[in-house]
């Protein structure tokens, strides 16, 4: 394994194997590409990094059931762990990616769905990693149980980072029940303003959400057709979906709370099924890749900078309670980004790309000390 060349692609077992493949390229001033797939690519399989293949390391390190924590090599499909974890009725809460992923892909790009709402991002579920550093070292932070205090919280630097700080090789995740019961209604908005009071109103409910998302169309607020009958059907490009778990008596009390809040929009959609925000967030077009455009804002402008892209011809989605706005780019749209940034800068919040700004090519002083000190050899490329 000592000859790294950049067309290779290697197949560890092991963590002492993946370190073996950094000292190596090291030593022959190689560089492993660290450029980790995106959390929406279902064609990557199992791959953690370009040209380092993990698809043998795949396996349950140690699952407690009783303790809600699990700890899995980096090459497990999510949708494995999936499977694994229901047959004792818990879940990890994290979606907006595809199935085929691997755990280590899934932490590394920082994949937070509709549901990050109500349970929160992979910051809030990585308790515990073992990675191997650009020296070719093997590392640990945190632990296999919730409640670690000891040493700096190196886990939550590692989620997000793409391999810029290292290759993940094991990771240990603090679980949630499955819930008994979920339901999903879905409103239609007439304008602007009724989605905004409606949204200002779900900020304080009473109710407790899980997800909170929204659809917003480049069209005017409302649009009159007339049919044979000369009668008018109205378009409504302005939508919210809401989602609530728990027992089925807590979901319908939410949902007659929700329909306050919402009093403005028109209720269209309902769905009581047992997998209705499943199946939401495995439709939701939600995901953060290399066509989409991402902007986070503070909830409170959510619709304004959804309206002033409107107006330039851009539709949107995304999630209302976390500020989070999608827009896809079409191929050969070369000025989304600029209108995009034109936007964000009268209010506030930032605008960011998959690929265009990826970990391993910020420049502040913080992110050069960060890459300096776990990869002092520059060994991991983008």
């Amino acid at each position: 394994m000592s000859d790294i060349s950049p067309e290779q692609v290697v197949t560890p077992a092991s963590a002492e194997e993946v370190a073996e493949i950094v000292r190596a390229a090291i030593a022959d001033r190689n560089q492993i590409s660290t450029r980790y797939i995106s959390p929406s690519d279902g064609n990557s399989s199992s791959d953690v990094v370009k040209r380092v293949n993990l698809q043998k390391m795949n396996s349950v390190v140690e699952y407690p059931a009783r303790d809600m924590t699990v700890t899995v090599e980096a090459g497990m499909p999510v949708s494995e762990l999936g499977g694994i974890l229901a047959e004792e009725k818990q879940q990890l809460p994290i979606d907006g990616f595809a199935p085929s992923i691997s755990v280590g892909a899934l932490v590394a790009g920082d994949a937070t769905g509709p549901r990050q709402y109500g349970y929160g991002t992979l910051r809030d579920y990585v308790i515990g990693i073992e990675a191997v550093d650009g020296q070719g070292r093997i590392f640990h932070a945190g632990g296999r149980v919730v409640k670690n205090v000891a040493g700096y919280d190196l886990c939550r630097l590692v989620v997000g980072s793409r391999g810029s700080l290292g290759i993940l090789t094991r990771i240990t995740f603090k679980l949630k029940p499955l819930p008994a019961c979920s339901m999903l209604r879905s409103f239609r908005f007439r304008d602007t303003a009724g989605l905004d009071k409606s949204l200002g109103r779900l900020n304080v409910t009473a109710a407790n959400p899980v997800l909170l998302d929204f659809d917003f169309g480049a069209a005017a607020p409302m649009q009159q057709q007339t049919d044979g009958s000369g009668s008018g059907n109205e378009h409504f490009p302005q939508t919210l979906h809401i989602g609530v778990e728990g027992t089925e008596a807590a979901c319908r009390w939410q949902l007659d709370e929700l329909r306050k809040d919402c009093a403005e929009g028109e209720q269209f959609e309902s769905d009581d099924s047992a997998s209705a925000v499943e199946q939401h967030c495995r439709n939701a077009e939600y995901c953060w890749n290399d066509n989409v455009i991402r902007i986070r804002t503070i909830p409170s402008k959510l619709v304004t900078v959804a309206s002033e892209l409107a107006a330039t011809g851009y539709s949107s989605q995304g999630h209302a309670g976390n500020g989070y706005v999608f827009v896809k780019k079409e191929a050969g749209d070369g000025r989304i980004r600029a209108i995009c940034e034109e936007v964000v800068s009268r209010h506030s919040g930032s605008v960011s790309q998959w690929s265009v700004d990826h970990p391993a090519d910020s420049t502040d002083v913080l992110s050069l000390r960060l890459r300096n000190t776990f990869d002092p050899h520059s060994v991991f490329c983008n």
